[in-house]
Formats: C-alpha cells, sequence, structure tokens
C-alpha cells in the first residue's frame, strides 16, 4: 500500500509556499510550482508501490487536524477524476494535470512550461483540455486560503515581517526558545524574564551577583574576594559577532530525502505524526534554514543525518575557541533573498547598544541576490553600483550608531557563481531519479519559463548571460572594495574580504572532487553543509592573515573557565 507520507508533502509543500509566494512567477507562479512538484513526487511514489494515490491520500487526512482535514478531504475528492488513472504518467504529465486544475495556468503571450518530459500520447495543450473536461472546469486555489491552512500561513507570516525571536518575554531580542529567530539565530537568554541579562552586553558588577551577560560565568572568586568575570575576562579583548546575509549565511537547505521518490518511498508511515512532522515544523518555523549548524553563527553537532549531512564549523565556534568570554555572544540576520535594498527594512533588528554592550564583529555578507532575480529582464533587475552603496552606506552609517566603540565591519564580496551551470546541468534531480528523465538543465529551463528561479542570470543555458551576470557581480564587489577603501567611522574601523565561495570551489575541483558535492542537491545553488564548514575555514585563514586583529584576542583563561564552569550553560 502507498505510504501515508504522500499526501503529506502535498501539506509541507503548501506550507512551504507560505514564503515564496508573493506573486513571483508567472503562469502560476509558485502555487503551479508546488503542484507540480507534490503531485510528481507523488505520482512516482504510488508507482514504486504499484498503487494510485486517492485511496492513501484520503486516510492521511484523517492525522491532520480537524479544519486542515476536511479541506483534505475535499481536495482529494475534488482531484479523484483526475489522479484515478493507473497510466497517468505515461499519458498525462504532472504538468499537465495542474494546469488541468487551474494552480498552473497559461498567461496571455507566454508559454506552458513543464518540468517533466511531454505527454507522450498527445500534445500539451490536448491534454490539459482533457483534465479540465474530467474535473469539470478550473480550481484556483489560494492554498494558504484553505481552511486549516490559513491560520499556520498567517501566524508564519506574521513572525516573518520582522527579524526578531518570536517568543521573547522581556523584550530584549533574545529567547529561550531555539526557532522562530530564537536561540538558533542568536545566544540564547539566560533570563527571559530579566531585560537587563543577554547576550554581548557588558558585565554587570563583574557578574558577582548575577549572569548579565549571559555567558556562564558569574560569581565570585573566595580566595580573592573578587568577580570570576573580571579575574577570566578582563584581561583579554572579546568580541561578539553579529552576521547580516542572506540565504547562504541563514544556510537554506531543503533535505534531499523529502523530494527523492525512491527515499520517499521508504519513509515509514507510522513515522509521518511524530518526527517526519516535527523535523517539517522545525524547518518551517527557521524558514527553510539551518543557521545552528552554518558557517556564520553555527554551534550544534550534526544528528539530523538523514535530512543534512556534513560538519558543523564556524566563525562563532573558532571566535568561541580564542576566548571562552564569548559565549553566547551571537546574532544571526540573515535572510533568505536579501539583497542591500531590503536589509534597510530591517537593519534595526541589531541587537547591540553602543555604551552598554561589548565591541563587536560586524560582517556583511550578501551573496548574489543583487545580482540574481527571478525575472525574464534579468539584467535591468540588477542592483547598479550606485545603488548598491547607497544601501550600504545606510547599513554602515546605522551600525556607526548602535555598536560599542572598538568594534570592527567586515564586507564581503558576491560571489561568481558561473560553476555552477557547467557542472550541473547534466545530473540528474533527485525528483528524476525514478525515471532518470529530470536533469538540473531542465530545472533550469523550468526556472526560466516560469519565471520562479533564484538566479536567472546563472543558472541558464546562455552563456553570454552568465558572463554578463559574473561581470556584475564583479563591479559590484569592486564598489564594495571602493567602499571599504574611502569611508571611517566613529565606532569601528572597515575591511574588506573577498567572497571565500569561490576559493572553497577551485581548491575542492583541484583536489579531485566535484562541484556537485559542495552543493543543494534541490536548488543547486546553495552550498550544502560539507560547503558551510569550507567556507569557515577559507574565510577564516584569511581574515587571520589579513587583518587578524578583528577577531578580538586569545584568552590565557580558557582552560581555567571550562575547568570552573563547564560548558557555561550550553547553548
Amino acid at each position: 500500500m502507498l505510504p501515508k507520507c504522500v499526501f503529506a508533502f502535498f501539506f509541507i509543500f503548501c506550507l512551504v509556499n507560505f514564503n515564496i509566494s508573493d506573486g513571483r512567477g508567472i503562469n502560476g507562479g509558485m502555487d503551479c510550482a508546488v503542484c507540480t512538484v507534490v503531485l510528481g513526487l507523488s505520482i512516482q511514489v504510488a508507482q514504486i508501490h504499484n498503487d494510485t494515490i486517492v485511496g492513501a491520500s484520503t486516510k492521511l487526512c484523517s492525522f491532520l487536524p480537524s479544519a486542515a482535514a476536511s479541506t483534505c478531504r475535499k481536495i482529494v475528492k475534488t482531484l479523484e477524476p483526475a489522479l484515478l488513472s493507473d497510466e497517468l504518467y505515461e499519458l498525462i504529465t504532472p504538468d499537465v494535470v495542474c494546469y488541468g486544475i487551474g494552480l498552473c495556468y497559461k498567461t496571455p503571450g507566454e508559454n506552458y512550461c513543464h518540468l517533466f518530459p511531454k505527454p507522450k500520447m498527445t500534445g500539451f495543450h490536448h491534454a490539459v483540455t482533457k483534465v479540465k473536461k474530467n474535473l469539470g472546469g478550473n480550481l484556483r486555489w489560494n492554498l494558504c486560503s484553505l481552511p486549516g491552512i490559513r491560520d499556520i500561513c498567517e501566524d508564519i507570516n506574521r513572525s516573518l515581517e520582522r527579524i526578531e525571536p518570536a517568543v521573547d518575554v522581556d523584550k530584549d531580542w533574545f529567547s529561550t526558545v531555539q526557532s522562530a529567530r530564537g536561540s538558533f539565530w542568536r545566544g540564547k537568554d539566560c533570563d527571559d524574564a530579566d531585560a537587563v541579562a543577554y547576550p554581548g552586553r557588558q558585565a554587570v558588577l563583574g557578574d558577582a551577583f548575577s549572569d548579565s551577560n549571559c555567558n556562564g560565568i558569574h560569581g565570585i572568586d573566595p580566595a580573592t574576594a573578587s568577580a570570576w568575570e573580571t579575574q577570566l575576562c578582563s584581561g583579554s579583548v572579546g568580541k561578539g559577532l553579529i552576521y547580516m546575509g542572506d540565504s547562504v549565511g541563514a544556510h537554506f537547505h531543503f533535505p534531499e530525502r523529502w523530494m527523492d521518490p525512491l527515499q520517499v518511498a521508504q519513509i515509514d508511515p507510522w513515522d509521518i505524526p511524530t518526527s517526519l512532522l516535527q523535523n517539517v515544523t522545525q524547518w518551517i518555523l527557521n524558514e527553510g534554514d539551518w543557521p545552528q549548524l552554518g558557517f556564520a553563527t553555527g554551534y550544534l553537532n550534526n544528528t539530523q543525518s538523514s535530512l543534512i549531512q556534513g560538519p558543523v564549523d564556524s566563525i562563532y565556534l573558532r571566535m568561541l575557541a580564542m576566548n571562552r568570554c564569548n559565549h553566547r555572544d551571537f546574532q544571526n540576520l540573515s535572510r533568505n533573498g536579501a539583497a542591500t535594498n531590503t536589509v534597510l527594512a530591517y537593519m534595526q533588528s541589531v541587537a547591540r547598544n553602543a555604551t552598554k554592550d561589548r565591541p563587536a564583529l560586524f560582517i556583511y555578507g550578501l551573496y548574489g541576490n543583487d545580482v540574481c532575480n527571478n525575472y525574464k529582464d534579468t539584467i535591468s533587475n540588477m542592483t547598479t553600483p550606485e545603488e548598491l552603496r547607497k544601501n550600504v552606506m545606510a547599513v554602515l552609517e546605522f551600525m556607526d550608531t548602535v555598536l560599542p566603540e572598538g568594534s570592527h565591519a567586515l564586507i564581503v564580496g558576491l560571489v561568481d557563481a558561473s560553476f555552477i551551470y557547467p557542472a550541473m546541468r547534466d545530473l540528474v534531480h533527485p525528483l528524476g531519479r525514478l525515471h532518470n528523465d529530470i536533469t538540473y538543465g531542465d530545472l533550469y529551463e523550468w526556472f526560466s519559463c516560469m519565471q520562479i528561479g533564484p538566479c536567472n542570470g546563472w543558472m541558464t543555458a546562455n552563456e553570454t548571460l552568465r558572463a554578463i551576470t559574473s561581470k556584475a557581480s564583479k563591479r559590484l564587489s569592486a564598489e564594495l572594495k571602493k567602499i571599504t577603501a574611502t569611508q571611517t567611522f566613529n565606532n569601528f574601523k572597515l575591511h574588506y574580504l573577498d567572497n571565500p565561495l569561490g576559493e572553497v570551489m577551485d581548491e575542492w575541483v583541484k583536489q579531485g572532487h566535484k562541484v556537485a558535492e559542495l552543493v543543494d542537491p534541490i536548488d543547486s545553488l546553495h552550498p550544502s553543509q560539507m560547503a558551510q564548514a569550507l567556507i569557515t575555514e577559507v574565510a577564516w585563514r584569511n581574515i587571520k592573515k589579513q587583518f587578524p586583529y578583528i577577531l578580538g584576542e586569545e584568552n590565557p583563561n580558557n582552560d581555567k573557565i571550562i575547568e570552573l564552569f563547564g560548558d557555561q550553560g550550553g547553548h
């Protein structure tokens, strides 16, 4: 019998859609894309189990909350005429069905788009017409308007409007909860009922009586009657880490296990209500990101081997190893899709006070969204050097008002991702592994046709466009260098670092490895877990070589801190 996981993935993708259903694309945009991927995945899993998807999908509805379960059953009943054919995959493709039910539709003046191979027995338009006739008309759902799903989407959208913890009792921008911009993103609050206590602040009275900066070091040395914080931390220059970036800094990752039909078919159906949905919930609340494992502020051991594989290393962990007094003093303000203009809307989410807090290293690392976009006319939608200068200066001027004196700011150049298309185009995408019928080249073509891709400039067969995108990236990096060379600020010194990802890829290939091992297997754009750790290694190496002083000093009391305070309360 078909695993109950099949229809669960429909709802997973419905919920994923909340973060990208902003009018992006044509021909139905992201609603169309969600339908195509989920239906294609479901059909293939049904084929593996020699079953149809209607019966099992109906049974799965009982696992959902009552309102969502009712909607679920109505959806299955409505789709039943289009889903019952055992020859669906051969005669009517997932693309055709999604056009037929109305989640995909042909935008005037545009072509049909297809991810899966075209129908073998009939023309595309004829097949769409046949599905529409069987159903009796279009559905045209707005997935997040469906009863039982609407409230979930609204709650998540509210949390995404600002980059601050969803749970923060004392409103100090730090939380005791991990997900939803909590301690996965910022150091854990040690007292969420006291706004005076938070990671990164200067110790109050040497933290003799309480742990005001949440680094786990507090109390008095009975032998000297002086505060441990003063003894162990005041002799070295410690620094917090504030990282402002995009989906690379946030560490976006879509688990391959959720889109490979061969792996989906192996999921235990009784695992759905427990571990699978729990993992999905955490993934959704973290916007599809894994900052706790990323190169910027990662700190957890990677124990979710079925969802994400690879070592964990980060700039924060290395700064912590240099000085244990830096414990929990990190903030990750990265956001999927962020560009130099969009960060202006949430830069005030930085939790730093120029007079009350410790100095920090502020890293501004936007890897590519100023040249990457989903538009057909991608070139005219790239950020110009003049626009970039204006945007970056606004952020730096604001940071000069909140960073304490003695801080440093590091601007990271844009990446040149022209290596992606040549390395990936002929490889089979996880969604196409059952029939070996979808390559990354097919995916990029679909992205471009639908105008939903993350980077039309590099994920294209058009070599000229790839070259233009790379040139634009280098031009913006040159502007960032110019800003660094010509601007000075009161509370911090400004530095520039070439983007480390290109160097990571070059070294990896020279060692005999493949580019595909360092990119996320689903979108092939974002760095994999292994690549995240290598970004840390290369970035740290280059920082130590060019301006090591921005990292603070090695604390000679580190061993004593571990002896007295152990893991300092953990993360």
